[in-house]
C-alpha cells in the first residue's frame, strides 16, 4: 500500500494521510516523549493536583509513532492523604487518547495521576502505558493536602530530532591539594550521575593543572609526575580512553575527552585515577577570574551530548 505524504490534500477517493502515518512523521521529529512547553505540576488545598497549560510529546509505542498534545490546564483525580509514617511518590502524567485506534473512552487530551506506596525507601509507581510523565510528587507522612507536595525533580522534556542536550553535568573539583604518593594505586572519583531521554553520543572532557611534589620552581625539571585517568560509565572503563599527564616544577594544564554512545536511562560516569610513575601530583586551583592566576584550574570533569545515535 502506498502512503501519502503530510501536506497533499487527499484526493476524490478520500485518500489522504492516515492518523498512524501522520504519527509515524511526528515521530521522525522528536527523540524522545516529553514535555515541549508549560505542563507544570503543583499541589492544592485539597488531595487533587494542578496541572498548567502546556504541550507534550506522546506515544503508544515505537511503532505507532507520537503525538502532540495540548492540555488547556486543570486538575487530576485525587490521591489519598499522607500516610501516617512515610513518604511516597505520586506521579503525575498525560496521556492522548484515541477512541478508534486503541478503544479509549474518548478522543480528549488527559492528565492523571498513580498514587505510589509509602515507604522509607521510596519506589517509584508505574503510570498506564502510553502515558508521558509530567513530574515525580512528593507526598510527605502525615499531609492532609497535595499542597504539601513538592517536585522531586526537573521534568523529562521532549527534544528534537538532531537536537543537542548541551551540558549534561559536571564536577569541578576546586582544591588546591597535593595526591597520594603510591604508585599504581587506583582512586575512583568525581562521579556524576545523569538521565538521557534516548540513546545519546556523549563527550566526555577533563582538564586539571598540576605539577610535581617536590618541584622547587618552575624550571625544576629533576622531579617528575606521571598521572594518568581514564573515564567510566556504570563502574566500566570506556575502552582506550585513559590519558598520561606528565608534569614538572612548572604549573601545567593538561586536557582529555572521549566520545562514546551511552544509551537511554540512568547512568553513572567518574574517573578512574592513579600515579603513574614519578612524584606525587601537585594540583593547582584558584578562585581568581583574572587573565592571571584564572589559569589554574583545580580538576574539572564535564559532560557533552553531542546529539542522537545514528
Amino acid at each position: 500500500m502506498s502512503t501519502v505524504a503530510l501536506g497533499v490534500s487527499p484526493d476524490t477517493n478520500g485518500a489522504g494521510v492516515t492518523p498512524l502515518v501522520h504519527r509515524r512523521i511526528i515521530g521522525a521529529q522528536w527523540a524522545n516523549t516529553g514535555l515541549v512547553d508549560g505542563l507544570n505540576v503543583t499541589g492544592r488545598s485539597d488531595l487533587r493536583y494542578n496541572v498548567s497549560a502546556g504541550v507534550a510529546v506522546c506515544s503508544r509505542g515505537d511503532s505507532d509513532g507520537k503525538t502532540l498534545a495540548y492540555y488547556e490546564g486543570g486538575k487530576t483525580n485525587a490521591v489519598a492523604a499522607g500516610d501516617p509514617s512515610n513518604p511516597r511518590i505520586d506521579i503525575v502524567w498525560i496521556q492522548a487518547h484515541n477512541l478508534m485506534e486503541y478503544k479509549d473512552s474518548d478522543n480528549y487530551v488527559t492528565v492523571g495521576v498513580t498514587q505510589g506506596s509509602p515507604s522509607a525507601s521510596l519506589a517509584e509507581p508505574t503510570i498506564p502505558a502510553g502515558a508521558t510523565m509530567l513530574r515525580k510528587m512528593k507526598m510527605p507522612a502525615g499531609a492532609s493536602s497535595t499542597a504539601s507536595a513538592v517536585q522531586m525533580w526537573s521534568a523529562d522534556y521532549a527534544i528534537p530530532y538532531g537536537a543537542s542536550l548541551g551540558k549534561i553535568g559536571e564536577n569541578w573539583d576546586r582544591r588546591d591539594m597535593t595526591g597520594d604518593p603510591t604508585v599504581k594505586k587506583y582512586y575512583f572519583e568525581q562521579q556524576i550521575d545523569f538521565d538521557l531521554p534516548s540513546d545519546r553520543m556523549l563527550e566526555l572532557s577533563f582538564k586539571c593543572n598540576l605539577s610535581s611534589a617536590g618541584a622547587t620552581s618552575w624550571a625544576d625539571t629533576s622531579h617528575r609526575t606521571e598521572w594518568a585517568i581514564g573515564f567510566q560509565i556504570d563502574n566500566k572503563d570506556l575502552d582506550h580512553s585513559c590519558a598520561n599527564f606528565v608534569s614538572y616544577g612548572a604549573w601545567e594544564t593538561h586536557e582529555t575527552s572521549y566520545v562514546t554512545a551511552v544509551s537511554k536511562g540512568h547512568h553513572t560516569a567518574r574517573l578512574r585515577t592513579w600515579l603513574q610513575n614519578g612524584n606525587a601530583p601537585v594540583f593547582h586551583y584558584n578562585a581568581s577570574q583574572d587573565n592571571k592566576d584564572a589559569l589554574w584550574c583545580g580538576r574539572r570533569f564535564i559532560i557533552w551530548d553531542r546529539g542522537q545515535v545514528v
